[in-house]
C-alpha cells in the first residue's frame, strides 16, 4: 500500500486539529489521561476522502456525561459532490485496512451510512476500545467521529 506525503500530512493535521479543538471545547474532561486518549484515538482516523471539504464550524471534539457514562468524541462534517458511493467505499476499504472492524456487513453498508448511527468500526487504540463512525448529517454533508468511553469500556454502535 502507498501512503503519500499528502496523505500522512492530512492525517497529522487532522490528529492535531483534532487534538487542539479538543483542548479549546466546551466540555470538560476531568478524567486522568483523557485528553490524551483522545489525541491518541483521532491520530488513527481514515485519512478524508478525495473531493470533499472539512467544514471546521461544525467540527470539534469534547467530553460528555449525557448518559452517566462519561465518554469523548471527536467529529469532523465534510461536504461531498451527492454521490455516497464513492464514501462509502473509501471508508471501508481505509478503515478495514487499517484494523478497524466493521459491525454489519458491506453489502449493508450504505443502508447504514444513511441510518443514524451510520457505518460502524470498532479498534483497540492504546489498549482501549474505540469507534469510527461514519455516516450522512444531511445531503451534501456526512460526519466522520470517533468515540471512546472513558473508562475503557466498550461502546454500542
Amino acid at each position: 500500500m502507498t501512503i503519500t506525503l499528502g496523505c500522512v500530512s492530512g492525517l497529522g493535521l487532522l490528529a492535531g486539529s483534532l487534538y487542539m479543538l479538543f483542548y479549546g471545547s466546551e466540555g470538560a474532561c476531568e478524567e486522568p489521561g483523557a485528553r490524551e486518549r483522545l489525541a491518541r484515538v483521532s491520530a488513527v482516523v481514515p485519512a478524508a476522502a478525495a473531493g470533499t471539504a472539512p467544514v471546521a464550524e461544525r467540527s470539534g471534539a469534547e467530553c460528555m456525561d449525557d448518559s452517566g457514562e462519561p465518554w469523548m468524541s471527536a467529529n469532523s462534517v465534510y461536504t461531498h459532490g451527492g454521490d455516497v458511493q464513492p464514501l462509502i467505499t473509501h471508508y471501508w476499504d481505509t478503515a478495514t485496512a487499517d484494523g478497524w472492524k466493521p459491525v454489519g456487513t458491506r453489502a449493508k453498508a450504505q443502508e447504514r451510512f444513511r441510518g443514524v448511527s451510520g457505518m460502524c468500526f470498532r479498534k483497540d487504540v492504546a489498549g482501549e476500545p474505540a469507534l469510527l463512525r461514519v455516516g450522512s448529517v444531511r445531503p451534501g454533508e456526512f460526519l466522520v467521529a470517533v468515540e471512546s468511553a472513558l473508562d475503557g469500556s466498550s461502546m454500542d454502535c
